[in-house]
């Protein structure tokens, strides 16, 4: 008895006076399109870099000593995007996927799927989930049979008597960017629709104090100025904030984009760009009184993976074999360069490099027309010598896989105009045609063709610039029919290139477009630079009118 008397006369000078305000902070780490970089190194080029999990981690560790309640989350692409990852897709060697264990050692809180994931198909995509502790998140992704989440919605979690709902979500594009064999039986729901119908389950059933969506999708619109960028149809973050009540955090990805924290639509919003070369740290603080609470300060940085952060070995221990077997795939010699294959050019004239491309898929499929582009944006090209599987691989960055339309001739000018649009402002300067690339247009979606030929006309209108299109010697027609090879992101109409959205599809293929150029190569043994200049940059010429003949006067008669 005398004890229970003594515990409440200490309640009554231990407990918060009545109304009393009390404040937790909670940091949030954040990471996305990590593209399966780990360890600092540019697979393309050869040299050390400053990016990768493996310095994430560190930072990750010396915050989390010092942060009393941090929640580490990571918006997508994860498992796709360097020859680790390739090599751990196409020609596993058992054990769990390495950019899950490295995640779990990280005690990663959740993951946004990313459009990546999917690349390498389905069962890649789930054995990699399967592989982490973390769940991965996307409530917009359902199965077409019955509506149902085809991955977990969200989770919940407390953190210093505070609960945080985490709503992931996945750009909702996916179809125009990925052939069906590797996302059947799914669908994808816009994001804000989602949201709308989950961020209050989050504030009511499950009691969340804090919101935070976790987003593979990007701005749609400028953050400075609010302008619309056109890319609404894949990014979808500053529609949520405008459209969704009770969302305290927006955490982006997909768009490679470094931005600090900032409010769009009164939202914080914080994106760390791509490959780890940052780490995105944004504190709350939460305020509760009278049994609610509210976020009242939001505050944020981004914290660079340079040279000055160490390694983190453990992260690392578990990249090496990987790295190490990534580097004598891509180290091996495929064939001999007999001359240098240029490509500072390529998007001004038929190229050696991107004829190979195209020869390639048109020896693959034997189809009457190809379709490809120099995907890197600046690319010098090979020089004379070996050509080794990294040079393939910095041509050919993207795990694209080869498949045939069927297209008219309406549909195959609507393409070659729509690509020749990147041209923008012309203007002749010292006896030469400067040209500008059109503003908005990625250089990637510059697309040229091989199996005909045409002329572009780059000062006439965007729609009336291809000129002379001819198949085997005669005028392309409307109703004249060709299959075309093409990869499969462009075959889904993506890139601008709408004309091919809806085309019949003749035949799909396995392979991917970067293996068809190593086996091309590596039987080959040695290449020449030959290009057949199909196509070729001209404007419309005309002789200037002749001038009528100046009359000449009779000679007059001699005078003797």
């Amino acid at each position: 008895m005398r004890l229970t008397r003594l515990l409440f006369v200490l309640s009554i000078f231990v407990a918060a006076p009545a109304g009393a305000v009390d404040r937790v902070s909670i940091t949030i780490l954040h990471t996305s399109d990590l593209h399966a970089n780990i360890l600092p190194w540019d697979y393309a080029r050869g040299v050390e870099a400053d990016w990768g999990l493996a310095r994430v981690a560190m930072r990750i560790r010396q915050i989390s000593e010092s942060a009393p309640n941090v929640l580490l989350l990571d918006s997508g692409d994860t498992i796709q995007g360097v020859p680790t990852a390739w090599l751990e897709a196409r020609r596993p060697l058992g054990g769990p996927h390495f950019m899950s264990a490295a995640m779990s050692a990280l005690a990663y809180d959740a993951m946004a799927v990313g459009n990546h994931e999917f690349n390498f198909g389905m069962n890649v995509l789930r054995r990699a989930q399967k592989d982490s502790s973390f769940p991965w998140l996307s409530a917009n992704t359902r199965n077409e049979a019955d509506g149902s989440a085809a991955f977990p919605e969200y989770f919940v979690k407390e953190l210093g008597g505070i609960r945080v709902g985490v709503l992931g979500l996945t750009t909702p594009n996916i179809p125009g960017w990925e052939p069906l064999a590797n996302r059947p039986g799914l669908k994808w729901e816009d994001p804000v629709e989602t949201a709308r119908r989950l961020v209050p389950r989050l504030r009511g059933k499950e009691r969340c104090d804090v919101v935070v969506v976790l987003i593979h999708s990007g701005l749609e619109v400028d953050a400075a100025t609010g302008e619309p960028n056109g890319t609404q149809h894949e990014n979808r973050v500053a529609a949520l904030a405008r459209d969704v009540p009770g969302i305290d955090l927006i955490l982006p990805g997909h768009t490679h984009r470094k931005l600090p924290m900032t409010r769009i639509h009164g939202v914080p919003v914080a994106q760390p760009g791509r490959w780890g070369e940052v780490l995105s740290r944004v504190d709350l603080v939460v305020e509760r009184s009278g049994g609610k609470a509210r976020v009242v300060e939001a505050s944020g940085t981004l914290l660079p993976s340079d040279s000055s952060v160490a390694i983190d070995p453990e992260v690392a221990a578990i990249a090496r074999a990987p790295h190490e077997r990534a580097l004598a795939y891509l180290n091996e010699a495929l064939a001999t360069a007999s001359g240098p294959f240029p490509g500072g050019r390529a998007r001004l004239e038929d190229s050696a490099l991107l004829d190979l491309i195209n020869e390639t898929q048109l020896a693959a499929t034997g189809a009457d027309l190809s379709l490809t582009s120099l995907l890197p944006f600046r690319f010098d090209g090979w020089e004379k010598g070996p050509v080794t599987v990294r040079q393939v691989y910095a041509l050919y960055p993207y795990e694209n896989q080869i498949v045939v339309l069927e297209i008219d001739g309406t549909r195959l000018k609507a393409v070659l105009e729509h690509a020749a649009s990147y041209y923008g402002k012309t203007e002749w300067q010292d006896g030469r045609l400067v040209i500008t690339p059109r503003a908005g247009m990625t250089p990637y979606n510059f697309d040229v063709l091989q199996g005909a030929s045409y002329r572009i006309d780059p000062t006439a209108p965007v729609g009336s610039r291809v000129r002379e299109l001819r198949f085997k010697g005669r005028d392309v027609r409307d109703d004249d029919v060709f299959s075309l090879a093409v990869n499969s992101y462009r075959a889904q109409g993506s890139g601008g290139y709408v004309a091919l959205r809806g085309a019949k599809l003749l035949r799909t293929y396995n392979d991917e477009i970067r293996e068809l150029l190593v086996e091309r190569l590596r039987t080959a043994g040695t290449i020449q630079p030959l290009t057949d200049r199909n196509w070729f940059l001209a404007p419309e010429t005309t002789w200037a009118p002749v001038p009528p003949a100046v009359a000449v006067p009779a000679a007059a008669p001699a005078i003797r």
